[in-house]
C-alpha cells in the first residue's frame, strides 16, 4: 500500500529556554527513520511529508498516490495546532491514523479536557484558568498548586518551580507563563501520591495496554514530585539506565487497576479518540484517581536515551515497536474499511503479539 508518513521534525535538544521548547513535542531524526522503517517492514510503500509551511500543498501533489497518512503531527503553533492536519486531511478526503480535528483541538485544551470529562463523573483536581494577569485567583484552591500553560504538551513549561505553597509564588508563576507563552494558565491542586500513566490502543473495542507509573524514587531531593520538563527531558534522559524511570506493569492492586483501566475507556469513548492515546493520572493515598490529561498523539520515542510511555506499555503487553506502528496503522485502515484479507495474514504473521490478545 502506498502511503503517507507526517510528522515535525526536532533540530533542537531539549531546554528550559523558552525558544527551544517549541519543539520539545517534534520528533527526532532517529524516530522518524524508526517509524518509517516500522511502517515499511508492514510491506507499505512510504513518501515522507513533514509537516511545515508547505504540506498542504504536498498532499495535494502527491494525494494520487497516498491510501492513507501515518500522522504524528504536532502542527507549527495556534490554540489547534494538533488540529491542523486532520482538518487539511479531512478537506482533502484523505484517510488518516489517530484522532480527527475535534479531538486534536479539545484533547489539546487542558481546561476544556477536564471540564468535559468532570461533566461524565472523571475526578479531577481542583483548578482555575487564568487568562490574564488581572484575573482573580480563586481563594478557596487549596496549597500546594501547580502551575501550567493550557495547551501545550511534553510539560512544555512545566518546571519544578511551577510547584508553588504561597500566594506570591503563585502569583509570579502564573504572570511568567502569561508572558512567555501568551496563552491560559491552568492552576490545579496538587495531588500528593503517585503519578500513572496509561496507553489505549485499538478501536472495536479499544484495549488498555499495561499501566506505567513514574518511579520518583529515584528523583533527587530537590525535585518535586511530578512529571516536570527537568524529569521528563533532562533528568531522565541523564540516567545510565532510563528503565529505571518507571515501572511497567505498575505495582498497584487489581481493584485499583481495573478502576483505572475502566476509567481511561470512559476517556477514551468520551473524547471520540481513535486508534490510540494516553491518559495522565494521578493517585492520592486513599486510591482516589485524578485524572490530569490525555495525549491522543501520544510520543513515540524509542532509542537508548529517552523512551516514550506508549511503546514502554505495548512493549509489556508483547508488541514490537514494528507490532506496535503496525496495529496503530491497521486500526486506522479497518475504521476506513479498505483492509484486505492479504494484509491481515501479514499482519498477524509478523506483527502479532504472542503474549496480547486481539484489537478488533
Amino acid at each position: 500500500m502506498n502511503l503517507a508518513f507526517c510528522f515535525n521534525l526536532k533540530h533542537n535538544q531539549p531546554s528550559k529556554n523558552i525558544s527551544a521548547q517549541i519543539e520539545a513535542d517534534y520528533d527526532s531524526i532517529e524516530t522518524i527513520v524508526g517509524i518509517k522503517k516500522a511502517i515499511e517492514s508492514g510491506g507499505h510503500n512510504v513518501i515522507n511529508i513533514e509537516a511545515d509551511r508547505e504540506v498542504y500543498f504536498n498532499f495535494v501533489k502527491n494525494k494520487k498516490n497516498i491510501k492513507i497518512v501515518f500522522n504524528i503531527s504536532e502542527g507549527l503553533g495556534g490554540e489547534a495546532r494538533e488540529a491542523h492536519i486532520p482538518a487539511m486531511l479531512e478537506h482533502l478526503q484523505i484517510p488518516y491514523t489517530h484522532s480527527g480535528p475535534l479531538t486534536q483541538a479539545i484533547t489539546l485544551d487542558k481546561t476544556y479536557t477536564k471540564m468535559l470529562l468532570y461533566n461524565k463523573g472523571i475526578g479531577t483536581p481542583k483548578f482555575q484558568v487564568i487568562k490574564k494577569i488581572s484575573d482573580q485567583i480563586d481563594s478557596h484552591l487549596k496549597y500546594p498548586l501547580i502551575v501550567k500553560p493550557n495547551s501545550e504538551g511534553s510539560s512544555i513549561g512545566i518546571f519544578n518551580e511551577n510547584l508553588v505553597f504561597d500566594r506570591i509564588k503563585l502569583v509570579e508563576r502564573v504572570e511568567w507563563l502569561l508572558t512567555k507563552f501568551k496563552e491560559p494558565v491552568l492552576i490545579e491542586e496538587y495531588i500528593d501520591g503517585r503519578e500513572f500513566t496509561v496507553s489505549v490502543l485499538g478501536n472495536n473495542p479499544p484495549k488498555v495496554l499495561p499501566i506505567v507509573e513514574q518511579n520518583f524514587s529515584i528523583f533527587p531531593e530537590n525535585m518535586a514530585h511530578f512529571a516536570s520538563f527537568e524529569a521528563k527531558w533532562m533528568f531522565e534522559d541523564e540516567l545510565p539506565d532510563p528503565h529505571e524511570a518507571y515501572f511497567c506493569p505498575a505495582r498497584i492492586p487489581e481493584s485499583l487497576k481495573s478502576k483505572i483501566e475502566n476509567i481511561s475507556l470512559i476517556v477514551f469513548d468520551t473524547l471520540n479518540c481513535k486508534d490510540v492515546c494516553r491518559i495522565d493520572y494521578r493517585v492520592d493515598k486513599n486510591d482516589n484517581v485524578y485524572f490530569i490529561e490525555v495525549n491522543s498523539l501520544p510520543g513515540m520515542d524509542y532509542d537508548s536515551q529517552h523512551i516514550s510511555y506508549l511503546p514502554i506499555a505495548a512493549r509489556t503487553a508483547g508488541f514490537s515497536f514494528e507490532g506496535l506502528v503496525n496495529t496503530i496503522l491497521n486500526e486506522a485502515i479497518k475504521r476506513y474499511n479498505f483492509y484486505t484479507k492479504d494484509q491481515f495474514s501479514h499482519y498477524v504473521k509478523n506483527f502479532w503479539p504472542t503474549k496480547y490478545l486481539e484489537i478488533s
